[in-house]
């Protein structure tokens, strides 16, 4: 993975807090085109900015940007302290370097009489809720020239100055804002000129970014790169992608037996898992992170949200929007460690499935959840109650019965990653082998799968999704015909399968997944096998088993997937020319 990260994007920055400056400078990046030159004028207009307000923590102020008249900037709205809130904000950022040589801003503003204060924010020093900050005065209705010298500047985090800081350097600036502290409910109003340097003249914006070394050191992220080495990771080409990038700090937090593990031959796998966990196929701003309650990430698994805190999946943002050739990375403060174990195991592990890893261990289809498998798949988990529901005798008769038990398992099994809350959206999917689909519904109150109500939902594992449910699905009984000549609603079952494998395989294929793409047909052509003897022909049967051992024998995963893929092909090749007979 080529992780040659810039700091910064070509944009000024712009902040505007009301009341509460503890959290602004760090939590939420906007969109703000920069000027041709380093003076931020405002001709252009209002395109490009954008507001944030305190509801991302339950506040209740608003703001509004307008263009003044003579190309200004007009910011208005009125601030609220109900529920711990009071800020808005618009913001960008500038090219690191862009003032190196300047000795200060100077600013021409139209303030309200509050006194605000200038906030910079550093490269070499990246704090949450702070910056390099010095306050002045406005004069109501009057527009006035204010100077901020660089020298000047105190760097502050949550409200209280920072002891020992070092001094603003100007070649490191990344932002400039202003910010407005002083808890004042009502409306207020400022109104931007321009903002220019003072000193020597600002260099011209480059497009050059930061050497892989150099992004390293400045945002703390020499542990992440060292990993993701080591694990072989790249990411897709062509891709944009948003990169939750635990700092060195956090990676020297996990257990010393851990790291060993990770970082050999063993552990790889579940280093790539665990760093493909940081990793969201998508380039999200902040903002844009922050809209959402969750994410999905490489690993397949959830990333969970919460604005209030700040917090990805229980860890602190404390950078954000550090801008890559393929996307963007926040620095956090925690390694997150997804769910290593596959279906299977979780099956073998929790008494409340017993009866279920009976069923699946009868059925041998233990190994098509386990680790050779990377899904995603969703199993739809009957519970021990569930299956006590079925009379003894007739429970005892399924479990000695491998093709029915089969098949019934078959249509607890999708060929897809299913959260709840995307089930209604869904409204039904095809399962991997059954004889069609399941329908999600609302009923009282609770999503329900054909009719199962879900008792536990959303359990993550390394190659799936589990879903207690508190019924058994219904299966269709096999038909009984010639084992030469299968009936026409088994063959269309074995087409369907066939297909929908190509469909969800040939994606994943595609974009370099081609060991996802593998293991899909295999168990595509496995689950085909399993149906029983009266599912195909002998010559069809034949066909399936020679992909089977030799995809078994072949290391080369691309050319493992071809084997299957041409074995799928021939079959519905074969099986189409027997129906026109």
């Amino acid at each position: 993975m080529n992780l040659q990260l810039s700091l910064l994007t070509r944009r000024f920055v712009i902040i505007i807090c009301c009341a509460s400056s503890a959290l602004c400078t760090n939590a939420i990046a906007c969109s703000l085109p920069r000027a041709a030159e380093s003076n931020l004028e405002f001709d252009s207009g209002t395109k490009g900015w954008q507001t944030v307000l305190d509801g991302v923590m339950g506040g209740l102020s608003t703001g509004r940007i307008a263009p003044g008249e003579g190309g200004t900037l007009k910011f208005t709205g009125e601030l609220s302290l109900e529920n711990n809130g009071g800020f808005s904000q618009i913001r960008s950022a500038v090219p690191e370097g862009v003032f190196a040589g300047t000795k200060g801003l100077l600013m021409r503003v139209k303030g309200d009489g509050r006194t605000y204060q200038c906030d910079i924010r550093s490269s070499r020093v990246r704090l949450m809720a702070g910056g390099y900050q010095r306050v002045f005065n406005t004069k109501p209705g009057q527009w006035i020239e204010i100077e901020i010298p660089f020298d000047e500047c105190i760097l502050n985090s949550f409200g209280q100055r920072v002891r020992n800081a070092a001094p603003l350097d100007p070649a490191s600036i990344e932002s400039v804002g202003i910010t407005l502290s002083d808890k004042k409910p009502g409306p207020f109003e400022l109104e931007i000129d321009w903002i220019r340097p003072i000193g020597a003249a600002a260099k011209a914006e480059t497009s050059s970014t930061g050497s892989l070394a150099s992004v390293a050191t400045k945002a703390n992220l020499t542990t992440l790169l060292a990993l993701v080495k080591a694990a072989d990771l790249e990411l897709p080409k062509g891709g944009r992608f948003t990169i939750f990038a635990p700092t060195n700090e956090a990676f020297a937090k996990l257990p010393k037996e851990q790291v060993e593990f990770l970082t050999s031959a063993p552990g790889k796998s579940a280093l790539q898992t665990i760093l493909k966990h940081h990793i969201v196929a998508q380039s999200l701003e902040s903002s844009a992170v922050l809209e959402r309650r969750r994410l999905t990430a490489l690993s397949g698994q959830s990333l969970d949200i919460d604005p209030a805190t700040l917090t990805i999946d229980k860890a602190h943002l404390v950078a954000v929007d550090v801008a890559f050739d393929g996307g963007l990375v926040h620095v956090i403060d925690a390694v997150m460690v997804p769910e290593l174990r596959t279906i299977e195991e979780l099956v073998t592990n929790d008494e409340r499935l017993s009866t279920l890893r009976a069923a699946i261990e009868a059925a041998e289809l233990g190994a098509q959840l386990g680790k050779s498998n990377p899904g995603p798949w969703t199993l739809l988990a009957p519970s021990n109650k569930a299956f006590a529901a079925i009379p003894a005798e007739s429970l005892s008769a399924l479990l000695k019965d491998k093709s029915a038990l089969t098949s019934v398992l078959a249509g607890h099994v999708l060929p897809t990653a299913i959260h709840r809350d995307e089930m209604l959206s869904q409204g039904s999917v095809r399962t991997l082998m059954g004889d069609g689909t399941v329908a999600f519904a609302l009923e009282a109150g609770a999503i329900t799968v054909d009719g199962a109500r879900i008792e536990v939902a959303d359990i993550e594992s390394a190659n799936g999704i589990i879903h207690i449910i508190d019924r058994v699905l219904p299966a269709k009984k096999p038909s009984t015909t010639r084992q030469d000549a299968p009936s026409a609603s088994r063959a269309q079952q074995v087409a369907a399968i066939f297909e929908l494998a190509i469909e969800r395989g040939v994606p994943r294929f595609n974009a370099g997944d081609v060991a996802s793409c593998a293991a899909l047909y295999e168990l595509a052509v496995t689950s085909v096998m399993l149906l029983g003897n009266d599912t195909v022909t002998p010559g069809v049967k034949a066909e399936l088993v020679e992909a089977l051992e030799k995809g078994a024998a072949n290391q080369d995963l691309s050319e493992r997937a071809w084997i299957y893929r041409r074995a799928m092909d021939r079959a519905l090749e074969m099986m189409s020319r027997t129906n026109q007979h």
